[in-house]
């Protein structure tokens, strides 16, 4: 499938057949707009979607009849009107489609509007609290999702490459972000997928620092966290480049992080243990005496959103399962001296993984 085609249909309704799959004949309002849009292709900003074994109605505002008709020609819609509320439109739905007991996304509905659903829909419909639905299926990536992602990783990397090409002394750090993002949208991608992080000497030991006026050629090393976001999907990418001379303790974090690093994707695979991922980076950093100078997760999901399931972390149980895409990315932070992060983009295979880019460990020449 092409990635910048606009995807069959077929996508969406298999992803709700998967969801109604497990809702064991219950029905659920879906109000996260991401969940949305995984769900039915609509990326309005008003939007919620009451689904079930029988019932599959898009429910959204007047400013969207012609977008939402584009974008999910195969549902049913109700539209808002302008003297009326989409909680009387979301108990109406509920009424007409005999709703007597209803899921809802408890952890991205306000409490205020949990409260006003309920108060509308007293004695007709039930409310239950609900969490994670939609977003145990979008851990797993379907061919089209895993097409578009590979698309921001390249764009990520082409962007970089020509930025670094085009880099003159007497660029700041913001500077460096904005010549970034411009290569990002030249290629197709509309943006960052989230604030980069350009950090130029010592700032490079604050994990998420943000970019300033700082001129980049004071210093001898620049950190880049950096990420594309291509047709609704992130990319989420980290290197580090030689401005200068490097000092001899940072060329050894450097290669600890290296290895970090593939330690952990060595232990990467369908049905691996998170937290034994996580150790297997975790534990060669601390035996490099640099242990309390790693103080982050080891990574992370992302797709449509640039944090998604599963939190690559020792805190998190959980397996990895073949086609996650997540995040590798150790770290170790030296204050007032700098830090090094390598982050890599990977696809849980069933034996193992594929790495998704291509960029090289090594230090990254100005």
């Amino acid at each position: 499938m092409v990635a910048n085609s606009a995807p069959d249909r077929e996508v969406f309704a298999k992803r709700r057949q998967r969801l109604v799959g497990q809702l064991d004949g219950q029905s659920l309002l879906v109000s996260n707009l991401v969940n949305v849009r995984y769900l039915t292709g609509f990326t309005g900003s008003n939007a919620f979607l009451l689904i079930s074994e029988s019932v599959e109605i898009l429910l959204t505002d007047g400013r969207y009849v012609q977008q939402v008709a584009v974008e999910s020609p195969d549902l049913e819609t109700r539209i808002r009107s302008v003297d009326s509320t989409m909680i009387a439109l979301i108990a109406e739905a509920l009424n007409e489609s005999n709703v007597t007991t209803c899921q809802v996304e408890s952890d991205s509905m306000s409490r205020a509007l949990w409260r006003d659903l309920g108060e509308v829909t007293s004695g007709q419909t039930e409310l239950l609290d609900s969490s994670g639905q939609v977003e145990q299926l979008r851990a797993l990536k379907d061919d089209y999702e895993l097409s578009l992602i590979r698309r921001s990783v390249a764009i990520n990397e082409e962007a970089l490459q020509a930025t670094l090409e085009k880099y003159s002394t007497s660029w700041t750090e913001l500077e460096f972000s904005w010549q970034l993002e411009r290569e990002i949208r030249q290629r197709g991608g509309s943006g960052f997928s989230f604030e980069p992080i350009v950090a130029a000497g010592p700032s490079s030991a604050l994990p998420h620092y943000h970019p300033t006026d700082a001129r980049i050629s004071d210093h001898a090393l620049l950190l880049i966290d950096w990420g594309t976001s291509f047709q609704g999907y992130a990319s989420d990418l980290t290197r580090v480049v030689a401005i200068g001379e490097i000092s001899d303790q940072i060329r050894e974090i450097h290669k600890v992080v290296s290895e970090a690093k593939q330690a952990a994707m060595d232990a990467v695979r369908d049905g691996a243990e998170i937290q034994a991922v996580d150790t297997a980076a975790r534990q060669l950093i601390a035996d490099a005496n640099y242990g309390d100078h790693f103080n982050h997760g080891l990574g992370h999901g992302f797709g449509l959103e640039i944090h998604e399931s599963p939190l690559m972390s020792p805190a998190y149980d959980g397996q990895l399962k073949a086609g996650m895409v997540i995040t590798i990315e150790p770290g170790i932070y030296l204050p007032e001296i700098g830090g090094v992060r390598l982050e890599d983009n990977i696809l849980v295979t069933a034996d193992g993984y594929e790495r998704l880019n291509r960029i090289p460990d090594d230090f990254l020449i100005l």
